[in-house]
């Protein structure tokens, strides 16, 4: 019963795992100016989005920011943070919800990036 235990669970922890160093290399990644730690910790999951065998790898941030979304996006866009398997993830931002805009001083914003890897043995890619 161990054995079948860890061996659907053993794929879990290592994809997990590669999910939480790619939460860390972007959060070791320098701020932008005028932008802050909003939230406390990022949202992170693994799971299969859309059809296909794979594994899609999701990190949410919130950020508070007085720059214009597509300055922060550009930020990040620049950076060399890699991605699961070292290429990079796409990174999207968007500003939390309409009635949260600021014309002056910072708004919260959500950063994401995703990413993708073969299914492997992770029943939650198939």
């Amino acid at each position: 019963m161990a054995g079948l235990f860890l061996l659907v669970k053993a794929p879990m922890w290592v994809n997990d795992a590669k999910l939480d160093s790619l939460i860390e290399r972007f959060e070791d990644h320098p701020l932008p100016p005028k932008t802050y730690w909003a939230g406390n910790d990022a949202e992170g999951s693994v799971a299969l989005r859309g059809n296909g065998n794979h594994c899609d790898y999701r990190a949410r941030f919130t950020l508070s920011t007085e720059l214009p979304v597509e300055e922060l996006l550009a930020h990040y866009k620049r950076a060399d943070i890699a991605g699961v398997e070292s290429s990079r993830p796409s990174i999207t931002a968007w500003i939390r919800s309409s009635s949260e805009q600021a014309v002056h001083g910072p708004r919260p914003v959500l950063v994401e990036l995703n990413d993708g890897t073969d299914a492997g043995l992770d029943i939650r890619c198939h």
